[in-house]
Order: structure tokens, then C-alpha cells, then sequence
């Protein structure tokens, strides 16, 4: 927070008297304490010009006055640039701007102070403005898209492009007359801002015209497939995405798009080589092994019935990427769970023929469901260690208490058991489990 040397109760009596001013007289106050901010510098002094020419503005006898927008322009320049000074040299200390998006603020007054204007020196005034404030509306958005501030960012950003255009269409000497390539970026990241704000409608029109005039980036065919996903028309966003990974194939950025774009259609065939694709792209990213490791235990849980041969060989498939990823990060709970998951699952779905080979009481019939029991436990105690381990990593997971208070009770261990209900119990309304229950 910026702070001022001033008394609360002095702060509370200019703020009441700046708002009991005309707009004429506060528009007398803002210019004056800006000429004396200009001299001396002093921070006050530019915070009370901010708020003076603020209730100057909100006057409607004012809104007809040229130079008002002029000395509106020329503070809130001033307060961006005082803000960029600060900013810079403040680091990672966080700090408040004197009043937000002032940048915006000063290419508003100036562009109707442009438009209102009678006289072609109040004209060149305002072009003049205008072309020193272009850095800082750029320097405006990317801190705001630093601050996760996306709808301060689009605002900049297309206050940017607003004003080149601006500029140019006057007679004025734009930042960017020379430069296509630094006008398309502020596009793309008003795009982008946009996007980021889920304001999918303001980003399609700037993510096509960046389209049509051959924008080379792969974060464009990124933002499309965004913008018409969001929209719901995954067809559209589909072929844009399609068209991206081709022009771009080795942007990881796409891939990781593209196998999202997988998932949500549930194409989980070719989802398992795009992912094998990106584990070659990082193979550190541990992420990458739980994803298809799940992936590929989806695939055997749909071919279970149909045909076993081919599940058993997802199974193995699930389980290797599950233990790959173990590999990298040998205590991530997700990945021990998932194994525990992987057997527990399997033995849950036999259980359901043993249910049926109970009701044969044939000798052979029998015979099938003692085996089938048996090799239901032998499940069960394969998944245990790995839901074990995953409760010692993390006693608050629900679905790993589930799953050893079912073992437990399997294995006729009903203390056990009941201490995993009581624990889920504990859980779920809103306990945090400080120690592992196979530590004591």
C-alpha cells in the first residue's frame, strides 16, 4: 500500500471538501496541486489532483470544457507514470497505483479532448499526449496481467490499439507506425486478457483479425480454440487447434491443448499417443504418467466385459505409467492411490460374478466360487500396501479411508475398520487428521 505522511483525519476532511467543490473550483485545485506536483514532486500532491480533477469530472458543466480534458489527460499521465516509476523500483513489494487504470483514463480525456476541441493547437496538444502515453498503456496491461487483473489488461490493451489507431487516422506519429509486429502483440494480449476473463465474445474478433493478417504465433490457434470452446462450438475449435498443431507440431503449449481437447471428447485411443507424445516432450512431468495412466485405466475398464484379453493388456498399461510416474516422485499420493485404485477396482467388479456363482450350489459351482473368492482377496491384498502407503502420505484422503475401511472389514479386522469410518467421519465434517493411522 502507498502510504502518506498525513493524519486519518486530515485524509477525511480533504476527501469531504474535495466532493463539496463545484467542478469549476475542483477543476482550479487539480490543476494547481498538478503544477505543484510537477515542481516538487511530492506524491500528495499528485493524489490530490487525481481526486480533484475526478469530482471536476463528474460535473456535467465540465464535460464541455476542452482544456479540463486536456488537464484530465496530463494528471492521469502523470499518475501512470509515477506508477511505473514505483513499480519498477519496488520489486516484488506489492504497491497500489494512485488510481486505477490510468493510463486508459488519460487516453480517454485526450481523445475527446481531441474531438471537442475548436482550436488545431488544443488538437496538437492532445495528439502530443497521446504519443507519450503510448508506452505506458502498454506498461499498464502487463501490469495488470501480472496482477491476474485480466479485465484491466484488455482495457489497456485495447486502449492500446484504439489509440494508434487513433493516432494515425489524425496525422499523428504513432509508436507502432513502424512496427505491425508490436501492434498485433498488443492485439494478442488484449486477446488474451480477454480470454483469461472468460469474455470470449471481445477475444473472438481480435483473435480473427490477428488470423487473417498471418499472425505467427502458436498462442493465436490456442486462444481460438479457447475462445470457441468456450463458446461451445468444440467443432470450430476443434479445426483450429488441428491447424495449429500442424503449423507448430513441436509448441507443447498446443499438444497439452490438444490433449485436453481429447479428454473433454472423450477420444481416449488417440488421447494415449498424444500423451505419450508429451511424456517424450517432459518426460519429468510426473502429471503426464497420472494422466494416462488413467487414460489407459478407462480403456480397461470399457473392455472388461467385451474383451478381456485386450483390458488385461490396458491394465498392465495403466499400471506401468502409474509406477513410471512413482519413479519420478516416489511419495506423490496420487499415484500410489491410483495403483491401490487400479487392483481395489478389478477385485470390486469380481465380486459381483461371485455373486452370481453363489447361487449355483452345484459342487463345481461351489468349487468356482471358492477360487473366485480367493482370487478376489489376492486382489484386495495387492491393492492394500498402496492404499497403506497413500494414507501415510495423506490421512485426509477420503477415497483411500474408503478403500482400507472395505479391506479391513474383508479381512474381518472390524477395530481397523472402524477406526477408518471414524476417521471419515472426522473428514468430512471439516476435522484435519494430523497423523497416519499406521503410525501408531
Amino acid at each position: 500500500m502507498r502510504k502518506f505522511m498525513l493524519s486519518a483525519l486530515f485524509a477525511v476532511f480533504a476527501i469531504t471538501a474535495a466532493f463539496a467543490q463545484s467542478g469549476e473550483d475542483a477543476l482550479k485545485n487539480a490543476s494547481k496541486s498538478y503544477k505543484s506536483y510537477q515542481s516538487g514532486n511530492d506524491v500528495v500532491e499528485l493524489q490530490a489532483a487525481v481526486d480533484a480533477i475526478q469530482v471536476a469530472m463528474d460535473d456535467a458543466t465540465i464535460q464541455s470544457d476542452v482544456d479540463a480534458y486536456l488537464t484530465a489527460g496530463d494528471i492521469y499521465s502523470a499518475a501512470i507514470q509515477r506508477y511505473v516509476q514505483d513499480r519498477t523500483l519496488a520489486g516484488e513489494e506489492p504497491i497500489e497505483p494512485i488510481v486505477a487504470k490510468a493510463a486508459s483514463r488519460a487516453a480517454q480525456a485526450y481523445m475527446k479532448a481531441y474531438n471537442i476541441a475548436e482550436k488545431s493547437r488544443d488538437q496538437k496538444t492532445a495528439l502530443r499526449g497521446l504519443e507519450a502515453l503510448q508506452g505506458n498503456i502498454s506498461n499498464e496491461g502487463i501490469f495488470a496481467i501480472q496482477d491476474k487483473n485480466y479485465q484491466d489488461s484488455y482495457e489497456a490493451f485495447n486502449t492500446s490499439v484504439t489509440v494508434h489507431d487513433f493516432i494515425t487516422e489524425k496525422g499523428g506519429d504513432s509508436a507502432f507506425a513502424e512496427d505491425d509486429t508490436k501492434l498485433n502483440d498488443e492485439r494478442y494480449y488484449a486477446a488474451l486478457s480477454a480470454v483469461l476473463n472468460e469474455q470470449y465474445d471481445a477475444a473472438e474478433p481480435l483473435f480473427i483479425a490477428l488470423y487473417e493478417s498471418g499472425y505467427e504465433d502458436a498462442g493465436l490457434y490456442d486462444g481460438l480454440y479457447k475462445v470457441y470452446s468456450g463458446k461451445g462450438d468444440m467443432e470450430k475449435a476443434g479445426q483450429y487447434l488441428t491447424e495449429g498443431r500442424e503449423k507448430y507440431p513441436q509448441e507443447t503449449q498446443l499438444l497439452f491443448t490438444e490433449i485436453n481437447y481429447y479428454l473433454a471428447q472423450g477420444k481416449l485411443d488417440e488421447l494415449t499417443d498424444k500423451l505419450k507424445e508429451a511424456i517424450a516432450a517432459e518426460p519429468e512431468n510426473v502429471s503426464l504418467y497420472a494422466t494416462l495412466g488413467q487414460v489407459y485405466d478407462q480403456l480397461y475398464q470399457s473392455q472388461r466385459d467385451e474383451n478381456p484379453e485386450k483390458a488385461e493388456e490396458y491394465f498392465q498399461q495403466a499400471k506401468a505409467n502409474y509406477e513410471a510416474g512413482l519413479e519420478k516422485q516416489p511419495e506423490n499420493a496420487s499415484l500410489i492411490y491410483s495403483l491401490g485404485a487400479l487392483y481395489f477396482n478389478r477385485a470390486a467388479k469380481m465380486t459381483e460374478k461371485l455373486v452370481e456363482l453363489g447361487n449355483d450350489l452345484t459342487k463345481d459351482g461351489q468349487a468356482k466360487y471358492e477360487a473366485m473368492e480367493k482370487q478376489i482377496n489376492s486382489e484386495f491384498d495387492q491393492a492394500f500396501p498402496y492404499f497403506k502407503k497413500a494414507e501415510q502420505t495423506d490421512p485426509n484422503n477420503l477415497n483411500t479411508l474408503i478403500a482400507l475401511k472395505e479391506i479391513f472389514a474383508r479381512r474381518d479386522d472390524y477395530d481397523a475398520s472402524n477406526e477408518m469410518k471414524a476417521r471419515i467421519e472426522r473428514v468430512q465434517a471439516g476435522e484435519k487428521i494430523e497423523s497416519s493411522y499406521f503410525q501408531n
